[in-house]
């Protein structure tokens, strides 16, 4: 499985952490140059501003396109190959359980597609999978942060003909699987965690300006639309009976098949 860790060139004090961690690990990995600047458009089909502020409630910042960008070339990447990836960010920390518990992920890469490391809601999440002292959990609500994870080409796939046009910070599109259609599970207990140095963002100031009546309106009603989906998305995968997909049908007629785990 190919290691890449998504690092700005001149991020010295996170490159030399995270090398030192993969090192100690025995974890051969490459560093992919984080995009950013206006290079970060020529790595994806659109930056659509009005859906931006509609998910967020502000415009994205250049270096926040250039994450997302830099994501989006490794599912590209991916989904052309016939291997698993596993993606990390350079303020990632490893966990002790680190060695032991990708071992297992390794293992299952496949038949997961998509695995975060940096852990799930356990609230919102059902125990899929057990061994030893690692589950496998089904994300119901995934949590932010794209800290860690390992994807398949198959789910490399999904992402990259979905992603395609930036509407939300990555991280926030990877979390609303009933827009990608590809499940997300997710290791419990967590093996990758935000070091300290995730407190020097490189994503730059986020302003949140005043909303008018009509952005406040279709910001409500799209946060409640999502709700609607997600929840209709996880009746569907917890294999609810058949009016729960005919009533996802009607209210999303254009919706793709969705992704199940074998």
């Amino acid at each position: 499985m190919k290691t890449y860790v998504i690092s700005l060139k001149g991020s010295e004090r996170r490159r030399a952490s995270i090398k030192k961690q993969l090192d100690n690990a025995g974890k051969k990995f490459t560093f992919f140059d984080a995009i950013c600047g206006a290079d970060a458009l020529n790595h994806v089909h659109h930056y659509d501003d009005v859906e931006f502020i509609l998910n967020c409630g502000r415009s994205a910042t250049a270096n926040e396109i250039g994450c997302y960008a830099s994501h989006f070339a490794l599912w590209s990447q991916c989904a052309r190959g016939s291997e698993p990836f596993l993606i990390l960010e350079d303020y990632a920390r490893l966990d002790p359980g680190f060695v032991h518990g990708f071992g297992i992920v390794e293992r299952r890469a496949v038949r997961w597609d998509f695995i975060r490391l940096s852990g799930p809601y356990p609230r919102w999440s059902r125990s899929a999978e057990r061994s030893g002292p690692f589950d496998i959990r089904r994300c119901q609500r995934v949590p932010l942060l794209a800290l860690g994870y390992v994807i398949s080409p198959r789910a490399a796939a999904r992402l990259e003909a979905a992603g395609g046009i930036v509407k939300e910070p990555v991280d926030k599109f990877m979390q609303r699987f009933w827009l990608h259609k590809q499940t997300v599970v997710a290791l419990h207990p967590p093996i990758v965690h935000a070091s300290t140095l995730a407190v020097e963002s490189d994503i730059g100031n986020r302003f949140r300006p005043r909303f008018s009546l009509q952005t406040w309106t279709q910001r409500t009603i799209r946060k409640s639309t999502n709700s609607v989906m997600r929840e209709l998305f996880n009746l569907r995968q917890l294999s609810w009976p058949g009016w729960c997909s005919a009533c996802y049908r009607t209210l999303f007629p254009n919706a793709s098949q969705t992704s199940t785990s074998p």
